[in-house]
């Protein structure tokens, strides 16, 4: 019996809008923590570790859950996860310290976690990967928009609220956030109905799924190397002179890129191999990372932190679609962000503590680093992907999607 799943436009915007809305918190992440540092005097460590528990959290969920999500009914998935979502957003908005923050963050992450994996699964059993994995995120991209437009404004919430406790800065942030995954709730009953998946987990892995783990871990390091700049990018915006309502400004442009480079990259995936669309992306990443990390204009600023933000969203759907051809249970795809986000967790503490010893710069140049690491190991799994639409390709099969 075929794992594919023919999704319909309407299924494939349902399964985006559940993901993006109910993960608006994390895709302000850096906003956060600004607005962490504000509103409790903390200091970055401390927004950092808040930060970093929500991420691992997050990353508990997405591994809990990849393999759970296959045999679980994803409505019901979605429903008790993202009441639990909206329910800590609002909380978050009422607590009085960090450390309360920490104890709500930490299950809103499990519960996106979840969200996340059962999404992603769906994603990685649709009959042309590729595309879909594209849209989903090229919709990455105008949710960033969105983000980009609000939060900054979010941030002086607290003095139009009525006085029925102490406001501050990161209580409108997280305002926004309950908000959004309210919204999300209605989009639950178009998503499509899975059949649960009977694998047989006894014995090892076979070759072909430990190159796709290897991959996984590839990726992560990549993206925890992007984290430990990325998280950063306010910062080194307001190094610049740069105010953060004009920092915000930026960010919309670079998800303007967003918009169309998952799009673009989903459309390239699915015609051709994908180890020249994928290294042809890291290398300008590598670039864009020295850039951002040396500027010292706001010109400089504007050219190179939309660029480093964005780019990385532009492997994602042909490396997805690499997986899903490996595997065609949809579990490794539903498995990444697990590792995208285990790197992320580490990513403020590194990120704070290489800006310290050697100031930005460093960090630009560890990011280089983790690139060429991560690309290291991606390759495996990349090239046996390749081999398998090679093979395919020759008997005559069509290409997107796994058997």
């Amino acid at each position: 019996m075929s794992l594919q799943i023919k999704l319909s436009a309407t299924q494939v915007a349902s399964l985006t809008c559940v993901l993006l809305l109910g993960f608006s918190a994390s895709l302000g992440m850096a906003f956060n923590i600004d607005a962490i540092v504000l509103s409790f005097n903390a200091s970055n460590t401390t927004a950092g570790l808040v930060a970093s528990l929500e991420m691992a959290s997050i990353a508990a969920g997405n591994l809990t859950f990849a393999k759970l999500s296959t045999r679980l009914p994803a409505k019901r998935v979605y429903l008790g996860a993202l009441i639990t979502i909206v329910t800590l957003n609002v909380v978050a908005a009422l607590v009085p310290s960090t450390n309360w923050l920490m104890v709500c963050r930490i299950p809103a992450g499990f519960a996106l976690g979840a969200v996340v994996a059962t999404v992603m699964m769906t994603a990685g059993r649709s009959d042309k990967p590729e595309q879909t994995f594209g849209l989903i995120n090229a919709m990455v991209g105008v949710m960033g928009m969105f983000m980009a437009f609000v939060l900054p404004r979010a941030l002086g919430m607290h003095t139009m609220l009525p006085p029925l406790t102490a406001w501050s800065e990161v209580d409108g942030l997280y305002l926004v956030y309950a908000l959004c995954s309210l919204c999300a709730l209605p989009f639950i009953a178009g998503t499509p109905e899975t059949q649960p998946i009977h694998v047989d987990t006894s014995g090892a892995p076979p070759p072909r799924l430990l190159v796709g783990w290897l991959g996984l871990v590839g990726l992560g390091i990549i993206f925890f190397g992007h984290a430990t700049l990325a998280l950063f990018i306010v910062k080194i915006g307001r190094n610049t002179g740069l105010t953060a309502e004009t920092i915000g400004y930026v960010f919309m442009a670079g998800s303007l890129a967003g918009i169309g480079l998952p799009l673009l990259s989903g459309y390239i995936g699915s015609r051709m191999k994908a180890t020249i669309p994928i290294g042809s992306v890291l290398v300008v990443l590598m670039i864009a990372a020295i850039l951002l990390a040396n500027a010292a204009t706001p010109m400089q600023f504007f050219v190179a932190g939309p660029l480093f933000a964005m780019l990385p969203i532009a492997i994602v759907p042909i490396f997805l679609g690499c997986l899903s051809r490996v595997d065609p249970t949809g579990s490794l795809a539903g498995a990444h962000a697990a590792f995208v986000l285990i790197g992320s967790a580490i990513a403020p503490f590194a990120g704070g503590a290489l800006s310290d010893i050697g100031g930005f710069t460093l960090s630009g140049w560890f990011v280089v680093g983790c690139v060429l690491l991560g690309a290291g190991m991606t390759f495996p799994v990349i090239r046996r992907s390749d081999a398998i639409r090679d093979s395919r390709v020759q008997v005559g099969e069509s290409v997107p999607g796994p058997a």
